[in-house]
């Protein structure tokens, strides 16, 4: 049996006119049946012409005959039109849907006024579409509404030829199939002297005639005969045509002339007939008449909305004879009105009790009460109730009571609604004063007006206003107290209970509403009832009021009962009734909906709807949609399940995903709904995430040249107080790029939180913007292993900027695409997206070297160094040695080396390493390009850099040779092993990544160890028999521990043992001034002594180096050097004997020439003649010049000048000369006596008369005391110094004798 309780019924229904539209025949597909109810059910609101009437329809598919027989209890639950909607293409097809037509007639005969057959396929004259006719223009193009509309437009034209287009019936399956227009048919309309209204029989007995003012509209009008729309357009009915009732209760309309007429003035009658007799030759006997409409098809009715309404106006005029029969109907003879279960109680009752009367009254006043609010008349039907409730109410009528009290409530709730609209498919919306006691509206009916015909009740106000809507609500409770005692009234105290509440929700009283709702969850109906539908309603309302759980609970009972045993199992509508109770259990489809920050419902319930909701999706037979919600109740769920839970929920996800793997797509469901992705965050947690810098010597950086430079510049200034502040950095956008090719890398901290062992199929980054190729890891996270960190890579295949959504997952055969915004555990805070620049490509070298590896490098990562070194080596080589090492490169890459460049690099800027390490860069150029897999080789150079001085601190004890000698005593090292540490950097590029301006660079990390060899203690120079030569002397101490030989001179070896100290003399050229190079080294002499880190070269000692060659050689170590002079210093004497002069100087001592190997004794008292010649062979031409001979005594202090007492000079020991031409040969004689024994020396001399004076007046001061200078390199004395180089002709020669 059918539902006979209608869930959705509203106060407004009881206005409304019952039509049954029935789906006839099998050719008829479903969907042309839904597309042709749907323009049906727009009229729901019809204005009858000429009257202040709003006729409200409401229409229906289905109705049960329990249901029809409630109709006299309540008239708005009558069926009183049938319109029946088939296909058929010829005449044995039409005569099965008009027996099925007919069928229906008589299911429903006790209460349709009228029927309509609409029938699909043929002819609008009835006659079957033929394949060659010609085609006509068609409404394929516009729907439902255009139609009606066009239809509408078309109504106030005439037009000869009605355009149809012609359909094709499918046989098969009942489609309608659209075919080409076809042009050139002309079909007459349907006569309008065929109109038959047929009534049913059990109407006839109506006594009443018919007003003249009510004109029984017959059937549907021919095509000519249109109603507007809109009511301001509505034509007159014609005044011609007047109906009078028959004997057997049918009116026959006569048709006037003006219904007759064709949209063609050149049709004549004799056509008209012609076409009435092909139809009536092609159709049954019993189908004759206006039951039936034919239309080709569905888009070629565009007037079928207007013939709705001209249908729903017979159906009007027919209840307004009725209504005003029955208001002048004498109660000679009562014939009481009964509900369905009534009929037995009334067999065998006294018809002429008083008390039979009076509910016989009362009943037919309640009955009259229904009909003028479906004839539009609700101010009457208020009278009505009321009339009838008071006669009632004697009785103890209940449920004719509970009746008048809801018709009642329902009338005043139509009084207090707007105006309804005219236009198809507009709903009427009802709205209530908030103010309790305040009427419903301000609307009242005048008294006077004449309620014999009903046309103006509406504007009539009562004598005593309508109810308001507390009152309507007592009126309710009232009405449902007396339905719930009557066992059989539930169906009709279930729905008054509904229409109560949504009464009550128009007027946002949501207390009093859920009271109401809460009856109806106790009244108890038949097992026919559909329980179903009835918790959705409940569910539905409970949502409109906002009782959203309440609304979830019902709606998940809905869905059990799909599946109940003692009815059919519907898995799809359960699916459906769980997916819509999720937001009242604080859940979505989507989980980025549901709030996690705090709690929002109960975890057990949620968990136990989301299963059920997996369940009933995987029996639908949908394993996508089952995998998709069980991902959904892992991702919101898992924080709240313990240990054997989660291993359940994780289970239960596997053997869903055996059967279908979860993607990462949206899902689209039958019902619209899009399902979106569910990506497990939280399998596993990322507690961080962050883009890798490349390796050091993989990171590009700019080319000097470019303008840039690869770290950030900060001006002139070294140092910025805002360096000290803290460093903010932008994890949206790392400050290092990628190189396009490369293998790139971002860091994850993963963390696992089930207590199982987490395997990850598939983690890989997500990306944007660039193409990339994704490198995916598997990694296995351990139970209770604490953070976990994973590298993910990519390499880019483009330059540009690539961005990083996020990582993609595959975890318990679901793929999850996890971003980086709705990572909610990330830490320091989320982030969107992360940009990086890549570049593009730039080769890749590997370096290597032939030194063994450097266990320790001290200077790695220091500030100065770079720290992109990728091979080392260290060598140890004694000072003086030297060795060589080959590196070799090698372009492991697909792009060409085109620039390589190689510097030196070091802790210290002062550390020696450009004379340690050397090599050729010609030899690189050479070999450039380096194609890819190609190797490059070049050698390095090193060598064990040393002063070769005594590092130690003591001073020696002077001797003769140590006075004109300078020892190192400000040494650091103390002569230990010396350790020198230096940065080799690469510097390459090549390919595109050369064009934007790119390069690479990568290092080697040398660590050289010096071992001492050999010392220099002591050195001078001494003169020789050759005016040319002089005689250099070195004191060499052995301190490398082995036994060592030295090699100097032609073919000169000298052994050495350990800590052994022995002297070398070599013979070397005097050095010329133009082979020093003194202005080099000037700026750095004037950095004070104890500012100097290291000691610089001397010039002199660099030209000397040049004529010396000493080598060394340890047997035992099989090593082998040289020793450096090139950082000894020399005193102004030695200079004077080193440095060839260009005036010749002879000395005689009695007669005797005075030799360096010559020993002259002489007595005291004793007469000592010394005769000096000079020759000036330089090219000066010196004027005004003294020649000075001076004695000096020698003692262990040093040479001290005697005392005029201590000598006597014979003779003038100065000699003032005018100018020394060049080439000029002087000659000069004087004689001394010495008094006092001892060692005297002469010192001779040629210099300027001025300077002669300084010196002169310096040396009174000194003997004076008036200056406190006694150091010897004094201001003034060094100013004499600098002069005497210049105009000083000094004898080099020592001229030494004794005196005895």
């Amino acid at each position: 049996m059918a539902q006979i309780v209608d869930y959705n019924q509203t106060a407004e229904d009881h206005r409304s006119l019952l039509i049954l539209v029935k789906h006839s025949g099998p050719q008829l597909h479903a969907e042309c049946f839904n597309r042709i109810y749907e323009r049906i059910s727009r009229v729901n609101c019809v204005r009858v012409q000429g009257q202040n009437r709003d006729i409200c329809v409401r229409f229906c598919r289905s109705y049960s005959s329990e249901a029809n027989s409630w109709g006299d209890f309540q008239g708005h639950r009558k069926v009183l039109g049938l319109i029946t909607v088939g296909k058929c293409s010829d005449r044995s097809n039409f005569t099965e849907l008009f027996t099925s037509y007919q069928s229906h007639k008589e299911e429903y005969a006790s209460t349709v006024i009228n029927s309509r057959l609409v029938a699909f396929g043929m002819n609008t004259d009835g006659s079957p579409l033929l394949k060659d006719e010609p085609a006509v223009p068609s409404y394929s193009n516009m729907n439902a509404g255009d139609a009606g509309v066009n239809a509408q437009c078309e109504s106030d034209q005439t037009k000869s030829n009605k355009t149809i287009s012609h359909v094709e019936t499918d046989e098969t399956n009942g489609d309608c199939k659209l075919q080409q227009p076809q042009s050139g048919v002309r079909l007459s309309p349907v006569p309008s002297n065929l109109a038959l209204s047929s009534l049913p029989s059990s109407h006839s007995s109506s006594p009443s005639p018919v007003s003249p003012s009510q004109q029984a509209v017959s059937g549907f009008p021919t095509q000519n005969d249109k109603h507007s729309v809109n009511p301001k357009h509505t034509s007159q009915q014609d005044n011609n045509n007047k109906s009078k009732p028959a004997a057997n209760g049918v009116a026959l309309s006569r048709t006037s002339p003006k219904t007759m007429r064709t949209s063609s003035p050149n049709i004549s009658r004799s056509q008209l007939d012609k076409g009435f007799r092909q139809q009536s030759s092609n159709l049954p006997k019993e189908s004759g008449g206006s039951e039936v409409v034919f239309y080709p098809n569905l888009d070629a009715c565009p007037d079928i909305e207007e013939r709705i309404r001209d249908f729903v106006t017979s159906l009007y005029f027919v209840l307004e004879g009725k209504r005003l029969d029955r208001s002048f109907e004498r109660n000679e003879k009562s014939v009481p009105l009964c509900a369905p279960f009534e009929k037995k109680d009334f067999v065998g009752v006294d018809t002429e009790a008083k008390s039979f009367k009076k509910k016989c009254q009362g009943r037919l006043r309640k009955h009259l009460g229904d009909l003028c609010l479906q004839a539009a008349a609700p101010g009457d039907a208020v009278l009505h109730y009321n009339t009838a409730l008071d006669i009632l109410r004697q009785v103890n009528d209940f449920l004719w009571m509970a009746g008048c009290l809801e018709g009642l409530s329902c009338a005043s709730v139509i009084l207090s609604a707007p105006k309804v609209s005219h236009s198809a498919g507009l709903k009427r919306n009802l709205s209530f004063q908030a103010v309790r006691g305040s009427p419903v509206t301000d609307l009242r009916i005048r008294s006077g007006s004449s309620y014999t015909n009903g046309l103006d009740v509406v504007s009539d106000p009562l004598t005593q206003p309508i109810l308001n809507v507390e009152d309507v609500i007592e009126k309710y409770k009232e009405a449902i107290q007396y339905y719930s005692k009557v066992k059989a009234a539930a169906m009709i105290e279930l729905e008054a209970s509904l229409k109560a509440c949504r009464i009550l929700i128009s007027h946002q009283k949501c207390l009093q509403a859920s009271d109401f709702l809460q009856n109806v969850v106790y009244i108890s109906l038949s097992p026919q009832d559909d329980k179903i539908l009835r918790n959705v309603t409940l569910a539905s309302l409970y949502e409109q009021l906002g009782f959203k759980r309440k609304a979830a609970f019902f709606r998940r009972v809905g869905g059990m009962h799909c599946v109940s045993p003692d009815s059919p199992v519907i898995w799809p509508q359960c699916y459906d009734l769980l997916l819509q109770c999720l937001s009242g259990y604080g859940l979505s489809v989507d989980p980025k909906d549901v709030r996690r920050d705090r709690p929002s419902g109960w975890p057990v319930l949620q968990y136990r709807v989301l299963h059920e909701l997996m369940y009933s999706a995987d029996r639908m037979g949908n394993p996508h949609v089952a995998v998709r919600h069980q991902s959904l109740l892992v991702d919101l769920m898992l924080p709240h399940l313990n240990t054997g839970n989660q291993r359940e929920a994780l289970n239960a996800l596997s053997k869903v995903t055996a059967k279908c793997m979860g993607t990462a797509q949206p899902i689209a469901l039958d019902t619209g709904l899009i399902l979106p992705p569910v990506p497990l965050l939280s399998l596993p947690t990322v507690r961080s995430f962050r883009l890798l810098a490349p390796s050091p010597h993989l990171e590009p950086t700019k080319l000097p040249n470019q303008g840039g430079t690869g770290g950030s510049s900060s001006g002139v200034f070294l140092y910025k107080p805002s360096s000290m502040s803290s460093k903010r950095t932008d994890l949206s956008r790392p400050d290092f790029k990628w190189t396009c090719g490369d293998v790139c890398e971002a860091s994850l901290q993963l963390l696992n939180p089930l207590a199982d062992e987490l395997k990850i199929l598939y983690m890989g980054l997500m990306t944007s913007d660039l193409e990339a190729e994704i490198l995916p890891a598997n990694p296995v996270i351990p139970a209770d292993s604490g953070p976990m960190t994973v590298k993910l890579m990519v390499k880019p295949k483009a330059a540009g900027t690539l961005k990083i959504l996020g990582y993609t997952t595959v975890v318990f055969g679901v793929k999850s695409n996890c971003r980086l915004r709705e990572l909610r555990d990330l830490r320091p805070s989320p982030l969107s997206e992360v940009e990086v620049e890549v570049i593009p490509a730039l080769p890749t070298l590997n370096l290597s070297c032939s030194l063994p590896k450097a266990t320790t490098f001290s200077t790695v990562g220091s500030a100065g160094v770079n720290n992109d070194i990728v091979v080392s080596g260290s060598a140890v080589l004694f000072a003086g040695q030297s060795t060589e090492c080959i590196v070799t490169v090698q372009n492991t890459s697909d792009q060409s080396v085109e620039m390589l460049s190689v510097k030196l690099n070091s802790k210290s800027e002062q550390d020696p390493v450009h004379e340690a390490i050397s090599w050729s860069q010609e030899n690189i150029q050479a070999q450039l390009p380096l194609e890819p897999g190609n190797q490059l080789c070049f050698s390095l150079q090193l060598n064990g850099n040393s002063d070769f001085l005594v590092p130690t601190a003591d001073t020696p004890a002077r001797t003769p040779m140590s006075q004109s000698s300078r020892s190192r005593a400000d040494s650091e090292d103390g002569g230990k092993e010396k350790s020198l540490e230096a940065v080799l950097t690469l510097q390459y590029s090549g390919g595109d990544g050369l064009q934007a301006g790119y390069c690479r660079q990568c290092s080697l990390a040398l660590n050289l160890d010096t071992l001492p060899s050999v010392y220099v203690s002591n050195w001078t120079v001494q003169h020789t028999y050759s005016p040319s030569h002089c005689r250099f002397c070195l004191d060499l101490t052995n301190h490398c521990g082995h036994q060592m030989d030295i090699h100097y001179g032609q073919d000169k070896t000298m052994s050495l043992g350990p800590l052994q100290t022995r002297r070398i003399c070599v013979e070397v050229p005097r050095l010329e001034p133009s082979q020093v190079d003194i202005a080099s080294h000037r700026p750095q002499n004037r950095v004070p002594l104890h500012y100097r880190s290291r000691p610089t070269p001397d010039p002199y000692s660099q030209a000397l180096a040049n004529f010396v060659d000493i080598t060394w050689s340890i047997p035992s170590a099989r090593a082998q050097g040289r020793v450096g002079i090139n950082f000894m210093t020399w005193t102004p004497e030695q200079l004077l004997v080193l440095m060839a002069t260009k005036v010749h100087w002879e000395v005689q001592l009695n007669q005797t020439c005075f030799l360096p190997s010559s020993r002259f004794c002489f007595r005291s008292g004793e007469l000592v003649e010394v005769t000096v010649t000079l020759e000036n062979a330089s090219d000066e031409c010196p004027s005004q010049c003294v020649l000075c001979v001076k004695p000096g005594q020698v003692c262990m202090q040093g040479d001290l000048a005697v005392t005029a007492s201590s000598f006597a000079a014979i003779g003038s020991s100065t000699l003032h000369i005018d100018q020394i031409p060049t080439g000029t040969i002087l000659r000069h004689s004087c004689a001394f006596i010495f008094f006092n024994p001892g060692f005297y020396n002469l010192s001779i001399f040629c210099t300027c008369v001025e300077l002669q004076q300084n010196r002169e007046n310096l040396q009174h001061e000194g003997d004076n005391g008036s200056s406190a200078e006694t150091n010897s390199d004094s201001p003034a004395r060094n100013s004499d110094k600098g002069q005497s180089e210049k105009l000083s002709w000094v004898c080099g020669m020592p001229i030494r004798f004794e005196i005895t």
